[in-house]
């Protein structure tokens, strides 16, 4: 019942309200988070080029990262540990990343 409650209130929430409940607050975000979870790498390709993307799944958020160099050896599926800074727009600037 009780997770039935928190879809109608969730579907209800403005999306501020939303995104401020998934990103810590503004004097956490300043320091450096740690996040475990599988990564996600998905490739964009066209015609003017191609990027790579990654995130990470923490439970049932999707984390999107992004590292100042590319990390190597990077698929879909792998447990990781990351430790980072929240950006503006709730991407995650990575500065540490170990397989787990």
């Amino acid at each position: 019942m009780s997770v039935v409650a928190f879809v109608l209130a969730g579907a209800c929430a403005s999306p501020e309200a939303l995104r401020a409940a998934v990103r810590p607050p503004v004097t956490q975000a300043e320091a450096e988070t740690t996040l475990e979870g599988n990564v996600e790498v998905i490739t964009e390709d066209s015609s003017q080029g191609s990027r790579t993307l990654y995130f990470l799944i923490v439970g049932d958020r999707r984390v999107p990262l992004r590292f100042t160099t590319r990390p190597l050896n990077l698929t879909t599926g792998t447990r990781v540990r990351v430790r980072g800074r929240w950006e503006p727009d709730d991407t995650l600037l990575v500065t540490a990343i170990e397989k787990l």
